[in-house]
């Protein structure tokens, strides 16, 4: 039988995702990758272990990409919130109305043409 007292398992399935039991400065906790990879489709997947925040008060935090998911996501949301809203100014936006019309006529055009060569052709 084989004993697993004296062996050290990984806590989790990505080494990356484990905090240092040592304290570490933001400095070298920003330079730490927990994911470093080719997915199935061959894009390089590249993941940091801490994302480096800083907050409008001058605080600088490393938050970690899995324990801290749920701040991290909240500070992404509230960037969000804080961009300039985009102008949803209609004139900006002019209608392709014109270029369809033409497009349907050309094709018809086209359309009809081909259908005189085929008729006088036949007959």
């Amino acid at each position: 039988m084989v004993s697993y007292v004296g062996m050290q398992m990984p806590l989790t399935a990505n080494p990356g995702d484990r905090i240092a039991e040592e304290s570490q400065t933001i400095e070298e906790k920003a330079k730490q990758i927990a994911v470093d990879k080719y997915d199935i489709t061959g894009a390089h997947i590249k993941v940091p272990t801490y994302f480096i925040v800083t907050y409008p008060n001058g605080e600088t935090k490393a938050l970690h990409h899995v324990r801290d998911a749920q701040e991290i996501s909240d500070v992404i949301r509230q960037m969000h919130l804080e961009e300039e809203p985009t102008p949803r100014n209609t004139s900006e936006h002019k209608s392709n109305l014109n270029g369809l019309i033409a497009v349907i006529g050309v094709s018809m055009l086209a359309l009809f043409l081909m259908t005189a060569a085929i008729a006088i052709g036949v007959f």
